[in-house]
């Protein structure tokens, strides 16, 4: 079953990856001037970095069977899971101080990447509780 939890993280991982090619060609690590970017570099780079440690440690648990790595990566996951969905949250439109149209990097992120990023997304975490509930 964990090798089973690989297919749709490694799946949200090509996902996240692309969005973060689209966020970083259109100028997405220049936009550091407050009221630009509804993104921070903070919380870009937070999400990728704690998503990495996260699959990293479901890849011990799945290779070497160490059951402390699946509640380490449950623990990550879920935390990673906070940070898309306020990374969602800032990217939605809206009419506030800092929305400027297509001034953003994050406006040219395709709907359908970031809906199938997002539903990859949860149910990869789904699985990941899944499988260390079962196996506690």
């Amino acid at each position: 079953m964990g090798v089973f939890v690989l297919c749709p993280w490694l799946l949200t991982a090509g996902l996240g990856g692309y969005l973060g090619t689209v966020w970083v060609r259109h100028g997405g690590l220049r936009q550091r001037t407050p009221g630009v970017t509804r993104l921070p570099l903070w919380l870009v780079l937070g999400h990728v970095a704690l998503a990495v440690a996260g699959l990293a440690a479901w890849t011990s648990y799945v290779v070497g069977g160490v059951r402390s790595s699946a509640w380490a990566a449950c623990a990550v996951v879920l935390i990673v899971a906070a940070f898309g969905f306020m990374m969602l949250l800032r990217w939605l439109p809206s009419s506030g101080r800092h929305s400027h149209g297509d001034a953003t990097a994050e406006r040219h992120f395709p709907l359908t990447a970031v809906v199938a990023h997002g539903t990859t997304a949860g149910a990869t975490v789904l699985l990941v509780l899944l499988v260390v509930l079962h196996k506690a």
